[in-house]
C-alpha cells in the first residue's frame, strides 16, 4: 500500500508499507504504482501499558482532592506537606516504589 505523506513544491512522497520506505515522484510526473486514496484505512494504533499497573492523572487536583486519592491508595502524607505540588510528586514517588 502505497499512500501520500507530502507534497511539495518539487513533487510528492509516498509510504511505502510493504518496503517501508519512502517513494518520491517528481512534480508533473504521474506515480507509476497504485496509490491509495483513504489513508485512514491503514491508521491502526493498539495501545498497552507498560506494565499491569493502573494509570494515574493527578494532574490539576488540589492539596484535598490528593489527600482523599492518598488515603483511598492506602499512601500516609506526611503532615508538613501542604503544597498541591509537593503531595503530588510524593504520591507519584510512593506509586512508583510500589510498582518496582
Amino acid at each position: 500500500m502505497k499512500v501520500p505523506i507530502r507534497t511539495t513544491g518539487n513533487g510528492t512522497e509516498y509510504w511505502d508499507s510493504e518496503a517501508k520506505k519512502i517513494l518520491f515522484v517528481p512534480a508533473g510526473i504521474r506515480p507509476t504504482f497504485e496509490v491509495t486514496d483513504n489513508p485512514e484505512s491503514m491508521l491502526y494504533v493498539e495501545v498497552k501499558p507498560l506494565t499491569d499497573a493502573p494509570v494515574f492523572n493527578l494532574d490539576g487536583m488540589t492539596a484535598t482532592q490528593l489527600r482523599e486519592f492518598a488515603e483511598e491508595n492506602n499512601i500516609e502524607v506526611p503532615g508538613n506537606l501542604k503544597k498541591p505540588e509537593t503531595i503530588r510528586e510524593y504520591i507519584e514517588e510512593q506509586l512508583a516504589a510500589d510498582t518496582e
